[in-house]
This record gives structure tokens, sequence and C-alpha cells, in this order.
């Protein structure tokens, strides 16, 4: 070798390692010092802005002192002016000020070293999989991050020296997927996990919302409860026979109708027989000519319901689905044809706003609702499922501008539970059945 070369790695290793580093250009301490630990309280993190009015203090001292001594040697000197002038000390060390300054504030509270945050920016998860790692390139690039120990290189063609298995290591960690709204990127990280640590869950305000629980209502007297259904306003309740009756002089500017059939399907729990022909029969596109259509469906129809609807202008947008529970929140399976029966399916259908562009104008609240809900099945009066009371606050919370108080609303119900429990503010609500003077068309209760 010659004199006065420098003595260290050879070339090429180091040359392979500087380019792993973004061409041996370390990044200061100072870009870090905003970093924290998950497991960092707020006390610790006031910590920081205490140290940091501490360290600005002592470096404001330092340079004060620092002035006063060069300007005490300037005294006896023969400096000239415009050398003073050109060297403008204060812009000269605001930036390595500033460096120094946030280089201490780094080494004084973070809880993290650059050698570990430059390797977490590098390998990311697999750091410690990657040091743990018996090859000698594994080992050259642990020096890269400040010499992490030098290790012996093993002579080319050498045999590898046996080592120990290692125990097994408890599981202390998990990872976890955690959103930065800085940089807009998901990031993974290893999280410990002390099994001894209490866990703390933060419900949300009330009203709770459904996807985290249910409320549990006072207890009301039947007769209370019917005289307060009876007291909605702005809701017409009919029973008509619904396949035999012309449906528009119901109105023809719904925004939607709900329809709930007595499908005719094999073991249905509904006990029905209406018949896809029958529901292509109803004029859905004069009912709601820009709107939409609920309809609950079973998995022996819901293809030939598709069809029905296409041929009517209206095309399939979502669904929701209805899991069906037993009070002690198992699912309630019921029999059918071919697989059990645990859920049941609402699809939507929308008109078609290629053939009706004037369907676009429909204001629509999106994704305001889940689409799946679990509830518990509750049998009606006439023996059916009831419709869980999340799925009419979907339909109205999807068309804000369906009922206005005050006014008749837009919203139309058809198989409609009879009795008071079917009534809502806002709907237009026809059970099937024979017509009586009470029930019939054209005849509203309670309209306020």
């Amino acid at each position: 070798m010659a004199e006065g070369e420098a003595i260290g790695r050879r070339p090429r290793r180091a040359a392979a390692k500087n380019s792993a580093m973004g061409g041996g250009n370390q990044p200061s301490a100072m870009h870090y010092v905003g970093y924290v630990e998950e497991d960092e309280t707020p006390e610790q993190i006031m910590a920081k802005f205490e140290q940091l009015e501490k360290i600005q203090r002592e470096m404001a001292e330092a340079k004060k002192a620092a002035q006063e001594e060069a300007e005490g040697g300037e005294v006896g000197d023969d400096a000239s002016p415009g050398a003073a002038a050109a060297k403008n000390p204060e812009d000269e060390d605001l930036e390595e000020f500033d460096q120094a300054l946030l280089e201490k504030v780094f080494a004084r509270t973070s809880k993290f070293s650059l050698k570990r945050a430059l390797a977490d920016d590098l390998y990311g998860d697999d750091e410690d999989q990657l040091f743990d790692s018996d090859d000698d390139e594994a080992a050259d690039l642990e020096n890269i991050f400040g010499g992490w120990g030098k290790k012996k290189r093993r002579l080319k063609g050498a045999p590898r020296e046996p080592r120990a298995p290692r125990a097994p290591k408890p599981q202390k960690s998990h990872m976890i997927t955690a959103y930065n709204s800085d940089n807009q990127m998901l990031l993974r990280k290893k999280k410990i996990v002390d099994p001894r640590a209490p866990n703390i869950l933060k419900l949300p305000p009330h009203p709770i919302p459904v996807s985290w629980g249910r409320v549990i209502k006072p207890f009301v007297p039947e007769e209370e409860a019917v005289a307060a259904k009876e007291a909605l306003p702005d809701c017409t309740q009919l029973t008509l026979p619904i396949l035999d009756t012309d449906l528009t002089t119901l109105g023809t500017d719904f925004l939607a109708v709900h329809c709930n059939p007595p499908w005719a399907a094999p073991l249905n729990p509904d006990r029905g027989d209406v018949l896809v022909d029958q529901i292509a029969t109803i004029p859905f596109q004069k009912l709601a000519p820009y709107g939409f259509v609920f309809m609950w469906v079973e998995k022996e129809n819901l293809s030939a319901v598709c069809d029905a609807m296409l041929k009517k202008s209206f095309v399939y947008v979502e669904n929701l689905t209805w899991v069906q529970q037993r009070p002690n929140n198992t699912i309630a399976n019921s029999a059918a044809e071919y697989v059990c029966r645990s859920h049941r399916t609402m699809l939507m259908f929308r008109r078609d706003v290629r053939q009706f562009p004037e369907a676009k104008e429909v204001e629509l609240r999106h994704q305001r609702n889940a689409d799946c809900t679990l509830d518990v099945t509750c049998t009606t009066a006439s023996g059916r499922r009831k419709v869980p009371e999340h799925v009419y606050k979907a339909m109205e919370t999807l068309l804000p501008e369906a009922y206005a108080p005050g006014s008749r609303g837009r919203l139309l119900e058809l198989w409609a539970e009879p009795g008071s429990d079917a009534r809502r503010s806002g709907w237009t609500v026809v059970a099937d059945g024979p017509t009586t003077p009470e029930t019939s068309l054209g005849k509203k209760k309670n309209k306020k």
C-alpha cells in the first residue's frame, strides 16, 4: 500500500455501502427532532420544549461570550472595515446555530438513535431479520450506521463455524398499519405489546352509533306506544290489493319505493305467494320516474328480479344486507332448499340516468349509513320478519329531499305491515289486503 493512502475498508465495498446510504451523505439528526415513539406520553413531548428553551439560553450565552472575545481582539488589530463588513458573522452563523441547536435537542430528548432511524427508513420491518442474519454482507451493513462493531471476515472458501441453535423468543410485539396524514402514506410499525397493560376502550359520544351497540329504550306501555304511532304527522296508511290496484293514483313523483313482497320461495319464512312475473306488472317507472326502488329478494329469485327491473329501465346500484341474529347474538339460520338462510338482501335500483338525465338532479347523501346491519329477527303480527329500523333510516338519509316536515312525503312502501307499528312520518304505507271503508284508496289518517 502506498504511503499516505488511507487504511480502511476496500474501495469497492465502501462504495457499495455509500450507495446504500444515498451517496455517502448521511442525514443530520436535526431532521428527526419532531419524531416521537408510539409509547411517548404528552408529558415527555412537552419536556422537549423545555429542553429546547434551555439549549437556546445556553447557545445565546455562548454566542454572546464569543462576540465579546472577538470584539476585544479586534481592538489591537489593524483589520480593514471592508473585510469585517464582508464577513457579517450574524448571517454566517445563523444556519450553523440552528443545526447545532436541533442536534442538541435530538440528543437530549429523543428516545431513539439516528442509526436506528436510518435503519427503519432503509429496510423497514425487515430490519431485525436482516441484522440477525449470518451473512457477511449483513454484518457489513451494520457498520454503515455508525459501526456497531467489527466482525471478523471469513476467508473465501473457509468452512463456516457451527453456531449453537437459538432458543425461540416469545412474541412481545405485533405489526400495525397506521395512516400518516402529513405525507399521506400508510406506514407499518412494530408495536410492543405488554399483556399486563390495561386495554383502554373509548366509547363514542351519545347517541352511540349502531355499529357500536344498541340502546335499550325504557319500557312504554303498549297503549302509549300505539297512541304515539297514531299521532305521527304526514303519514298516509292504506290497505289495498296491491297487485290488482292502479298504484299510480297514490302519486307519480315518489323518490323511493320500498317493497317487501312475501315471495313464493320454497321454505320461505314469510310464507308468501308473490312471483317475479307479478312484480313485473307494477308500474315502478310511473311511481318513481326519477327515483329509487328498494326491494327485498330471496336467493332463489335475485337474478330474475334484476332482469325484470332492467326492463323498466331501473339499473342495480347497491344492496343492503341484514344478517339475522338470535337474542344471544348468534346467527339465526333457517331452512332452505339448498343452503340455510342466515341473511336477507335488499337490492337498490335507480332509474337509468343515461336514458333519463333528470335522475341526476336528485340529491343523494352517500356513505352516511352502513350497508350491512346485524339485528335480531322479530316476527310481526302477520307472521313475517320485521324489517329493522336501520333500513328505514338509511333510505331517509340517502334521499334528504324525500320528506320535509309539514308536507306530503315522497316515500312509498308496498307490502307494509298492517297496524300502527308501520306508520312513519313522510311515508305512504300500503298493506296488502282487501279494501275496507276505513283504509280505502285516498283515505288519509291523521294528516296534520
